[in-house]
């Protein structure tokens, strides 16, 4: 079958938006597909070439699409948006009645408004969208992808057929795993002692102006550093100005490292003793989010501290993980002292989780996805 996989976004950019859409591309290829990425031409994007810089063999076709990038003009605010996805939507409407694919498949639902859109038409859902225009076209898809249960249900509640719904976490791709990095030699590679306690956190510090917990890690880092604890935290993938952001509120028991690509991430797992999502509590994370890094930490094999939210509750239990409050400093410590105090539970946990990651992967969920399209 033909797949047209639209993406209204730099690519590939440091976000795990990009990430993501790559891992599902090269899922739908590797089932035997035909695919096409079709993203708008903007810049600055990581790599001109997305195979080279996620390190992979070319199995699908990438095309960018003329646009008028006028997002990159502050100034005009909103309306450079407006321009931008009107002008790559006009690129795209010829570009599919060339293809005449199968299959449309994007996380954005205004590319359904393009008139003629061609075979079926499948929105992964990323958010809520609540305006009459936006329900009107999801009510006419024929397949939406959800990341959460929660999230279906408020699609149903707006009209959209349960049976046009389903439910499809993130994942993983077990290959960042493949490699095994020695952890004494990434330690002395990253200036860390061998007696230190390493917390990890990964991924962007914020997102959509929202904080992702790393102020109350460093705020529960410090009150054991304060314990005398011998503890490092050790945050990876801040963006430029994140990491300007946070530079103050930093001491010597906390590391901020800006993005680092898919195919290196592996060696910073090596060297974690812990591993910390400590998202606060915001509508988004609770009933809509499907965190790359959670299903990364579930198949990581180490043992990791998670907020209790309906999204993360959905894929762990207190079997899998060490669950702390959400937006709670005094919790998270707590969780993270257990982890330290009680290190043969903390493992067990791990262990479940490891044996629960099989069946979140890339080429799984893929899977899931096809049979649905195509029954």
């Amino acid at each position: 079958m033909k797949l047209v996989y639209v993406a209204n976004s730099r690519f590939p950019s440091e976000k795990a938006q990009s990430d993501q859409v790559m891992a599902m591309c090269r899922s739908f290829a590797a089932l035997g597909h035909e695919v096409t990425l079709l993203v708008p031409d903007r810049k600055p994007v990581q790599h001109e070439d997305p195979f080279a810089y996620y390190g992979v063999e070319p199995s699908f076709a990438f095309k960018r699409l003329p646009c008028v990038d006028a997002i990159q003009w502050l100034w005009l605010g909103r309306i450079g948006l407006w321009i931008q996805t009107s002008t790559f939507l006009w690129s795209l409407r010829k570009e599919l009645r060339l293809l005449k694919p199968d299959v449309v498949f994007s996380r954005e639902l205004y590319v359904f408004a393009v008139p003629g859109v061609p075979g079926k038409r499948v929105w992964e859902s990323h958010s809520l969208h609540r305006s009459f225009w936006a329900m009107r076209i999801a009510r006419g898809l024929d397949k939406i992808v959800t990341l959460t249960k929660a999230s279906k249900d408020r699609l149903v509640e707006a009209g959209v057929l349960a049976d046009r719904v389903m439910v499809e976490a993130d994942a993983v791709d077990p290959k960042m795993f493949e490699h095994r990095y020695d952890r004494a030699d990434v330690r002395r590679e990253l200036g860390i002692a061998d007696d230190v306690y390493v917390c990890l956190y990964t991924g962007k510090f914020t997102t959509m102006n929202m904080s992702k917990g790393l102020d109350e890690s460093i705020s529960a880092v410090g009150k054991l550093v304060d314990q005398r604890k011998n503890i490092l935290l050790l945050a990876v993938g801040g963006t430029p100005q994140e990491l300007e952001r946070y530079a103050s509120k930093v001491g010597p028991n906390v590391r901020l490292l800006g993005h680092q690509p898919q195919a290196t991430l592996g060696k910073f797992y090596t060297v974690a003793d812990l591993l910390l999502m400590p998202f606060p509590y915001t509508e988004h994370y609770a009933y809509y989010m499907s965190p790359l890094k959670l299903f990364e930490y579930l198949m990581s094999g180490v043992p990791m501290v998670v907020t209790d939210l309906p999204s993360v509750r959905e894929i762990v239990s207190e079997s899998s993980a060490i669950i702390a409050k959400p937006g709670d400093v005094d919790s998270l410590e707590a969780s993270i002292r257990q982890a330290i105090d009680q290190p043969e539970e903390a493992r067990k946990r791990a262990l479940e989780a490891k044996r629960i990651s099989a069946q979140y992967t890339w080429i799984e969920r893929a899977k899931r996805i096809c049979a649905i399209l195509w029954p």
